[in-house]
């Protein structure tokens, strides 16, 4: 009974009052056959009215479980909301392009942020496995479809876990959006991206 006092609440007043008249006029219904017509008629219900009071108990009972079947019920869901799975979008392509960064800078900041560590990248002489690749960047970039190459490499380092290149595991690569400009993520995204 606990469990049904929110349904009840959430309810709009429309629907609490037409479940109210149902249900108040099978109480009515059932207080008066037991009550009040036994005393007005010792022999109620008498054969010929027995049909009678069957037929308006179970029209009553009826009455009353469809009003809170269909007064209680909740609104249908579109076909979107029953979806568990998330979707993700790509970026569209008028999104705003990333700032045009420093290589050079890049450079630096790849070597002082430990990136080699993590990734293989033969301009930087690295030759770390943690994550992915970055000699493929750019067929990584088209295969996640999330806007150009910079885009998507400006994303990947500014928030890590907006796309996670498949065999990879999340929130392993730490969030730089927190540790670097935006100028300085700029920076490394046009050293990863400059064509030699």
């Amino acid at each position: 009974m606990v469990a049904s006092a929110p349904v009840v609440l959430s309810l709009a007043a429309s629907h609490k009052i037409g479940i109210a008249l149902v249900a108040g006029c099978f109480i009515l219904f059932a207080l008066a056959s037991a009550l009040w017509l036994p005393r007005v008629w010792p022999d109620y219900p008498t054969k010929a009215g027995l049909p009678w009071f069957i037929g308006v108990t179970v029209l009553f009972a009826v009455g009353t479980l469809v009003t809170i079947v269909v007064l209680a019920a909740e609104p249908k869901e579109t076909a979107a909301a029953k979806s568990t799975t998330p979707t993700t979008t790509a970026p569209s392509t008028t999104a705003a392009k990333p700032p045009t960064g420093n290589p050079a800078a890049g450079k630096q900041l790849f070597a002082a942020n430990g990136c080699a560590a993590c990734h293989t990248f033969a301009p930087a002489n690295a030759t770390g496995k943690i994550g992915p690749d970055l000699d493929k960047l750019a067929s990584d970039a088209q295969k996640a479809g999330r806007g150009s190459e910079q885009a998507y490499a400006f994303e990947s380092i500014f928030d890590p876990n907006a796309y996670i290149v498949p065999g990879f595991p999340p929130s392993v690569m730490p969030n730089f959006g927190s540790k670097l400009s935006k100028t300085q993520i700029a920076d490394l995204v046009a050293f990863l991206t400059q064509k030699s």
